[in-house]
């Protein structure tokens, strides 16, 4: 039977690296997907940073399951040499950390932009970004997330098809319920497209709250996937967003992010969010 394994943006714990992966060790948490590192994104490591968190993550025996790049976050008229340019330093970082898994969005609008030169923009730009990852062996990962293309299931999948698979899914149920779209339709639209999930909840009103408190629908899409892939290992990344952290101005509008729960810590947020994603794989066996 197929596990679900964990995997963490540990850099909502803490902006160190070094307490990042303590924790992860706490928690039992064997991967990261790699975000921040001692205050700053990944992106900006340079390559001696970077062999730097090689070593400790191997010294600590934490792998990685992707990296959490920011690509395709600007708008479709923005600066897409310059985004090129950063899709190639990150598959050099990824080169460097052995991982070849980057998580990628699809694009902001341009102001005052008809939906359709929206999406054929967005999908001109993505498609040059899978040939420059085809070319040196990395898959894409797209994330649906507030206000891109994809914001939601019926767009996650036109991608899907447009691109015939070639870019993967990585399912946020939470960012759904955080947006206000109805994400039920979501692992039915999607299921053989999605390579793994992030975990993160929100209620009817979009405040987020811990796993499965909400309405992601989180378990339900566990239940299925572990009865529709009974021989396939599911990466879920911890995501739950339940606390501020260094750099979340950077990912989301604070003004966006509404929290009904308070927690001691970022480790204590983390440490519940953990318990309640294992109880409810606890659950379905």
């Amino acid at each position: 039977m197929e596990k679900f394994v964990l995997s963490a943006f540990a850099d909502e714990i803490d902006a160190s690296l070094d307490v990042q992966l303590k924790s992860l060790k706490e928690l039992s948490i064997g991967l990261i997907e790699l975000r921040g590192v001692d205050g700053k994104s990944f992106i900006n490591l340079t390559d001696d940073e970077v062999l730097e968190v090689k070593r400790k993550l191997t010294e600590n025996n934490i792998g990685i399951s992707a990296l959490g790049s920011p690509i395709g976050k600007i708008n479709v008229d923005g600066d897409f040499a310059a985004h090129k340019q950063l899709l190639t330093r990150i598959m050099d970082i990824g080169d460097i950390l052995g991982c070849k898994k980057i998580r990628m969005f699809s694009f902001y609008p341009a102001d005052n932009m008809s939906d359709d030169d929206f999406e054929n923009a967005a999908f001109s730009m993505i498609g040059e970004l899978l040939d420059m990852a085809d070319s040196r062996g990395f898959t894409l990962y797209h994330e649906n997330e507030k206000d891109i293309y994809g914001y939601s299931p019926e767009r996650v999948q036109k991608l899907a098809i447009h691109f015939g698979g070639r870019l993967r899914v990585v399912l946020d149920p939470g960012n759904f319920a955080f947006c206000g779209v109805d994400g039920s339709p979501a692992y039915t639209l999607l299921k053989e497209y999605i390579d793994y999930m992030h975990i993160k909840d929100a209620d009817s009103d979009g405040i987020i709250v811990p796993p499965g408190k909400g309405v992601a629908l989180i378990k339900e899409t566990l239940a299925a996937l572990r009865k529709d892939r009974p021989n396939q290992d599911i990466i879920l990344t911890m995501e739950p967003h339940l606390i501020m952290f260094t750099g979340l101005s950077s990912l989301s509008k604070l003004d966006d992010i509404k929290h009904k729960y308070s927690y001691d810590s970022p480790f204590e947020a983390f440490k519940t969010a953990t318990k309640a994603v294992r109880q409810m794989v606890a659950e379905l066996d």
